[in-house]
């Protein structure tokens, strides 16, 4: 016995085509955004380095800048800051068989006379462009839903800030972090092959 194909049938079986064509098309839009991501995270900046530059570039690129290698991984420098005080850098570098990490920080010290912070100041110009080309690397372009899950915080001059400034993982390769205000700086990526 031939079995008729009723109107039913047919808009089942084209709307269960159209349902799969839509989940692919967000697969792929969601890898899309994930590639483009990575290739934004691989090729950020911190204090002229980036995950991708070698190794034995690393301390050419920072003694140009004025920072002093400490140990093998970790480099710092002190400048003169407003109201007597310092600001102190540190980069932290962390090349190993199972990953690779940049991690700046910038805070204040020092200094008998101590200003009281200014909480709308700007970051830092040095800061500011490494700071936000990670802040729009994770939380721009993004949905609403995965801004909400990074704890993207609104993008001021004055707070540049994901993740209630501690790392957080933004795919299965890179765990990022970044708290950057006009009182101090954190700012990380961390690769894993």
């Amino acid at each position: 016995m031939q079995r008729y194909n009723a109107p039913s049938d047919s808009f089942r079986s084209g709307f269960l085509l159209l349902w799969i064509n839509a989940l692919l098309f967000v697969f792929a839009l969601n890898s899309h955004a994930t590639s483009t991501e990575k290739q934004q995270l691989q090729a950020i900046e911190i204090a002229g380095i980036s995950i991708n530059t070698s190794s034995e570039m690393i301390a050419g690129i920072l003694q140009a800048q004025g920072y002093k290698q400490i140990n093998e991984s970790l480099y710092t420098k002190q400048e003169q800051a407003h109201s007597g005080r310092n600001a102190i850098y540190r980069v932290e570098i962390e090349n190993t068989a199972t990953f690779h990490q940049i991690t700046y920080s910038r805070s204040l010290g020092g200094g008998r006379v101590k200003s009281p912070i200014v909480h709308d100041a700007p970051v830092p110009a040095s800061e500011i462009d490494m700071a936000q080309q990670l802040y729009r690397a994770v939380c721009t372009n993004t949905s609403a839903e995965i801004q909400k899950e990074r704890s993207c915080e609104p993008l001021t001059s004055a707070n540049i800030r994901f993740g209630h400034g501690q790392w957080i993982q933004s795919d299965a390769h890179f765990a990022v972090l970044l708290d950057a205000t006009n009182a101090s700086t954190t700012i990380g990526i961390k690769h894993t092959p």
